[in-house]
């Protein structure tokens, strides 16, 4: 009797197939809680600048970093060394934002240079809104997104269609994020070349199912890296600026002149005629009440008046027990005579 034995090189190759498909899968469990992690791991600092600070949120600024202390100050610590003091100004990757407000003489020639003026810089509107309220001037609300490269002279430009009466620039840096989500997506697209090697080497149809399904979660993970390192590159490629153009404010000032007679007519005549008004609301109010009572109580005032006038009338007729009386006394009288 002759017993086959399976090679020794092949038993090595499927126990080494085994454990690595063991190993990605186990990377595989971990990888949804990377996900929600890595946008919380990334760097959150904001500086917001006023007026009279604008170029504390340029990108271009002197070589320094917002923020940041140069090698040799007093003040430098190890937090200096992080991953913002070891990159290179140029190479940061900032989101810039901005919110202005600008009194303008005409709301609606401002918006069109506004918009003249995003297009010619390269940028779009991504958003605008116009609003009359009653009795009021018209007002606008836009939002530019406008090249990084020349986000500070848009924002110059914006201030001078008009009286600018409001400020609020911030920037934040996304270059941890931006470096996480690179170094994510090439580990990725290297596990899926991997996993599509081990196809060839799938031993039996469970292995191949287990390798196939591997590949659809690594792809989705790839697609959704790929989908966030796009969305921080438009980011950070196009400033945003949120713009409110609103008509200038004016004042009134309040007569200082007295009354005087006519005036005092005439507010009497207004009281008089609220005091009407108010009666006539009232007297509506009660009116379906009055109607709803009015028929049990002329019923009731009916069947009174009826009883009264039984009483008087019984009360008006002579008894019956005199009547008796009388009518015995004259028969009586007859005989005797």
């Amino acid at each position: 009797m002759t017993i086959s034995a399976v090679p020794p090189a092949r038993r090595v190759a499927g126990a080494v197939f085994a454990t690595v498909l063991a190993a990605l899968l186990t990377a595989s469990c971990a990888a949804p809680h990377d996900m929600a992690e890595f946008s919380g791991e990334a760097s959150q600092e904001t500086a917001r600048t006023s007026e009279d600070r604008p170029a504390a949120v340029a990108p271009e600024a002197g070589g320094t970093e917002a923020g940041g202390t140069e090698a040799g100050e007093p003040g430098a610590d190890g937090s200096a060394a992080s991953l913002d003091a070891g990159t290179a100004a140029s190479e940061r990757s900032l989101v810039h934002t901005a919110s202005m407000t600008v009194r303008v003489e005409d709301v609606e020639e401002a918006g069109e240079a506004a918009r003249e003026l995003v297009l010619e810089a390269g940028g779009y509107i991504a958003e605008e809104s116009v609003s009359t309220p009653a009795n009021g001037a018209p007002a606008a609300s836009m939002t530019l997104r406008v090249p990084a490269g020349g986000y500070e002279e848009a924002l110059v430009s914006l201030a001078d269609l008009g009286d600018r009466s409001y400020l609020d620039r911030s920037v934040q840096d996304v270059t941890e994020e931006v470096a996480d989500v690179e170094s994510r997506i090439e580990s990725t697209e290297t596990a899926l070349e991997t996993l599509r090697g081990y196809l060839e080497e799938a031993q039996d149809v469970d292995d191949l199912l287990r390798v196939e399904e591997e590949i659809q979660t690594r792809q989705a993970e790839l697609e959704a890296f790929q989908a966030r390192r796009d969305a921080l590159g438009n980011q950070t490629s196009y400033s945003t600026v949120y713009l409110e153009l609103v008509p200038p404010q004016t004042y009134v000032e309040p007569a200082e002149e007295g009354i005087g007679f006519l005036g005092g007519l005439e507010r009497g005549w207004q009281a008089l005629v609220r005091v009407v008004q108010g009666v006539a609301v009232a007297a509506g109010w009660l009116l379906p009440f009055a109607a709803v009572i009015a028929l049990p109580a002329a019923g009731a005032l009916w069947w009174l008046r009826r009883r009264r006038a039984a009483r008087r009338r019984a009360a008006a007729a002579p008894p019956p027990a005199a009547e008796e009386a009388g009518g015995t006394g004259a028969s009586g009288e007859g005989p005797n005579s």
